[in-house]
């Protein structure tokens, strides 16, 4: 059995709207055997989003310029890792020592990623081993997502936005306190 360690709902960056989701929201949980199930959520019409082509499950540059999900964990001091997970099953992680400088491909294991749709709802599931986590878990988070439909827009989600342009890295969208896996 898993428990449920965050569930929330993000928030359309204002100047990104979109026509093919009415909400997207995200989910972690402990799960049984270790580390952790990360699902996201898209309800509305996702038959209009553009969803990339399946792809080797390998770490991949650029996920984030079509329909991505991603996942954010600060570290001790202004160091951070990104990790970027593609419907397509591809993946990327990154470690930055401050904000978005000392960018650098983080070693990890490959997630399983699965994706199911319907007429009405878009879910895509990662799992993430525990043992495998080179990061810290017990800090602050952001949670986010890019979604492109099949007209070409791009609509920018995360749990909190700082004012302006959508920036995922800035300290404002790790607006998550997570618990750690050994407190679940």
């Amino acid at each position: 059995m898993s428990r449920v360690l965050a569930k929330s709902s993000l928030v359309c960056h204002p100047h990104t709207p979109c026509a093919a989701l009415a909400a997207v929201g995200a989910q972690i949980e402990a799960a049984t055997g270790g580390g952790w199930q990360v699902s996201f959520v898209g309800i509305g019409r996702p038959g209009e989003v553009s969803l990339p082509a399946p792809a080797p499950t390998v770490h991949t540059d650029g996920l984030w310029q079509t329909t991505c999900f991603e996942l954010f964990f600060a570290q001790p001091g202004n160091a951070y890792v990104e990790l970027n997970l593609s419907p397509s099953g591809a993946f990327a992680a990154y470690h930055f020592d401050h904000y978005r400088s000392g960018k650098r491909p983080l070693d990890m294991p490959r997630p399983e990623i699965a994706v199911d749709q319907d007429y009405e709802r878009l879910t895509m599931t990662a799992h993430l081993d525990e043992d495998d986590l080179p990061w810290d878990r017990t800090g602050r988070i952001g949670i986010s997502a890019v979604i492109a439909d099949k007209a070409g827009v791009v609509s920018y989600w995360a749990l909190a936005h700082p004012p302006g342009r959508p920036d995922f890295h800035h300290h404002d969208c790790f607006a998550l306190m997570l618990p750690s896996l050994s407190e679940a």
